[in-house]
């Protein structure tokens, strides 16, 4: 039954539950600002640069939002089943609205970006292209549904088309030509990885028959051992990358104290497994992700 409430608390609601806005502003505006810092033109600095960083930040989280939409709806069938107690499957909002908004945010990301560089609205185009693409589930529903792994991979990318967009808007010329700008988009694939393995680790109270998280298909400890080896491979990449931007002994240290937490909050999860636990390990896999990028941001001011 739809919810009869004013559209835009039901809006802020299903934002709340299935989008957070308020997470997604810090880890969006982390990995811009890192991937401003390792792309910058020599003799640039990153204050040169804010209209681009915060047309940027907001073309990023409408985009965000339009593979939510996308998401929800090609998962309507699936959540329909398995998660009934889902925003469009209670009722609380409906596809037709959500598409609606969805149009109104791709009309907003395309105005703002129409007189930035060429080059970077020609890859903002293609990673738009993906997700419709992704959004059709392939067009191999019945097959790649069947892969879980491959399945989710095929979706991350979704987001790492726009690091192209990103280095572009502030170094049209950019080439991966420069180790460090390699590194950083493998940093960024990575680190992409943590949240996405994070939030799809849950206690057992939380799973469902669904078998559409981490620690389901793989078990708790082998879940956490995979998160954790993504962990480790973040963080070898931003201490090159440190290595290479500039050594710096406050930095160095503040990066191994989230690198400590990451451990201890994984521990944590394994020996409790409780949904705060889970919680808990999701909210710390956030903030190291969003420390890596400013770390890297810091050694450029």
């Amino acid at each position: 039954m739809k919810d009869k409430r004013n559209f835009f608390k039901r809006l802020y609601e299903f934002q709340n539950e299935r989008f957070q806005a308020g997470v997604l502003i810090f880890t969006t505006s982390a990995v811009v600002l890192s991937s401003v810092a390792v792309s910058l033109p020599v003799g640039e600095t990153i204050s040169n640069f804010l209209p681009e960083i915060l047309i940027s930040i907001f073309t990023l989280l409408l985009f965000m939002f339009h593979i939510r939409v996308l998401d929800e709806h090609k998962d309507y069938d699936f959540d329909s089943k398995y998660h009934k107690d889902r925003p469009v499957q209670r009722g609380l909002i409906t596809l037709k609205e959500l598409l609606i908004v969805n149009i109104i945010g791709l009309l907003i990301i395309f105005s703002l970006n129409i007189f930035l560089p060429q080059r970077a609205l020609l890859f903002l185009l293609i990673a738009f292209g993906y997700t419709l693409i992704a959004g059709k589930e392939f067009f191999i529903k019945n097959w790649i549904r069947k892969r879980f792994f491959l399945y989710n991979f095929l979706n991350l990318l979704q987001l790492l088309f726009l690091q192209f967009y990103l280095y572009s808007l502030v170094n049209p010329n950019f080439s991966f030509q420069n180790p460090i700008l390699t590194i950083h988009f493998v940093f960024v694939l990575f680190n992409v990885g943590i949240i996405e393995f994070a939030r799809k680790l849950k206690s057992k109270s939380e799973e469902t028959d669904a078998k559409d998280t981490y620690s389901s298909r793989l078990g708790i400890k082998k879940s956490v051992l995979v998160y954790l080896l993504i962990c480790f491979i973040v963080y070898a990449l931003f201490f090159y990358m440190l290595l290479s931007l500039g050594f710096n002994l406050i930095i160095f240290a503040i990066s191994l104290t989230f690198l400590n937490l990451v451990i201890f909050t994984s521990l944590i999860y394994i020996s409790k497994n409780t949904k705060p636990s889970s919680l808990i390990l999701q909210s710390f896999a956030a903030l190291f992700y969003i420390s890596m990028h400013l770390l890297l941001v810091f050694t450029k001011i």
